[in-house]
């Protein structure tokens, strides 16, 4: 669920089209969420960005399927499972509020989920879901 949007935010940045607010979190180190797929999937992000930037959807699933570090599916499973889970501490939570103004002014964004605030923040969903 994280690789599209990764696919996504890349491919933007490139065209100089991603909006400012993103790009500290663009393929930065843990505990942003790019970073995170990053330290779980073992890729390196100039070598996923270059993919990115030179392949297709499916063949960027493929390339990362065939470089990332094997993991089985309850791993994955586990993995994404703790990522949904995830609660910040005062000082992540305070982090979101001035990063996501929009959600804030509508929801408790400390006690979200990461995916609901990023699909509040980009109008996917319209409450949270988690």
């Amino acid at each position: 669920m994280i690789l599209p949007r990764l696919i996504d935010k890349v491919r933007l940045h490139a065209r100089g089209k991603l909006p400012p607010e993103y790009l500290p979190q663009l393929l930065a180190p843990e505990p942003a969420l790019d970073g995170r797929f990053l330290a779980f999937s073992g890729l390196e992000r100039e070598a996923l960005r270059a993919a990115i930037l030179s392949l297709p959807d499916a063949a960027v699933l493929t390339w990362v399927e065939r470089h990332a570090q094997p993991h089985t599916e309850s791993e994955k499973r586990a993995w994404g499972e703790g990522i949904n889970a995830y609660r910040p501490d005062a000082e992540r939570a305070a982090r979101r509020a001035r990063d996501y103004p929009a959600v804030t002014a509508r929801f408790d964004v400390g006690v979200m989920s990461v995916f609901d605030v990023i699909d509040l923040d980009e109008g996917r969903i319209d409450r949270p879901m988690r």
